[in-house]
């Protein structure tokens, strides 16, 4: 696994409240954007330093920050690994790299429970399988990293029919644990509000991007999922 890749990849994210969704929806049938997939569940186990040195470096803007997260799609339990479907007992490891506005994302694939594992042998397994990869890396091996919080949603996908390589997602239904309660799955509603939007694309669609943009009724924000959880919990102010 390379962490010294090119950046492709830009995002641009929306924070845009239940009221407005009409106008958001309009939007994309005018813009040409296309559903592409079913709507899913995404869990998403984010990892940190025991400091939240990620985090920091998010919220004071560090130009250069990682995220590192565990991710699978099934419906939401009230124990987080009990919420693997039977037809679905994998998840992914994500690596994040970010500079300024431009992501490189490098996902590591399809990693299987036993059907028969308990929900502590799963956290465990999961755990095992990142800080092998962890482990590849001194500069992350020596931050003593460990699961932080998960994060779930349920997540609408969006293509645009001019150029495939233009994304769009809506994120609803935010919720929350900490790594307090992982097996007693307390769930913190983020938000009753509000939906986060997100807009990906390749640099090389930058101008088109700009072109579909002209008439989006919302305005640009800097948002994550992480660090709306991390405020739940009064581990930030975000």
């Amino acid at each position: 696994m390379d962490l010294s890749k090119n950046l492709p990849r830009q995002e641009i994210k929306y924070k845009v409240f239940y009221k407005d969704l009409g106008k958001l929806y309009a939007w994309l049938f005018n813009a040409k954007f296309n559903k592409n997939f079913d709507n899913r569940n995404v869990n998403s186990l984010y990892y940190d330093t025991p400091n939240l040195d990620f985090a920091a470096d998010n919220i004071s803007g560090n130009s250069k920050r990682i995220k590192i997260r565990t991710r699978w799609y099934s419906k939401f339990n009230e124990n987080i690994f009990d919420s693997f479907s039977k037809e679905n007992q994998s998840f992914n490891i994500e690596f994040k790299r970010k500079k300024n506005n431009l992501s490189d994302k490098i996902t590591l694939s399809n990693f299987s429970f036993n059907t028969k594992n308990t929900s502590m042998e799963r956290r465990n397994f999961i755990n095992d399988k990142v800080y092998f990869e962890i482990s590849k890396h001194p500069e992350l091996l020596k931050l003593k990293i460990r699961d932080i919080i998960f994060v779930g949603y349920e997540r609408e996908y969006y293509e645009n029919f001019i150029s495939s390589k233009i994304r769009l997602t809506i994120d609803k239904n935010l919720v929350c644990s900490n790594n307090q309660s992982f097996f007693n799955f307390e769930k913190s509603l983020i938000s009753k509000n509000y939906v986060i939007v997100e807009l990906k694309f390749y640099q090389d669609r930058f101008q088109l991007v700009k072109k579909i943009l002209n008439n989006f009724p919302f305005r640009q924000v800097r948002s994550s999922k992480y660090l709306y959880a991390l405020s739940n919990y009064q581990r930030f102010s975000y």
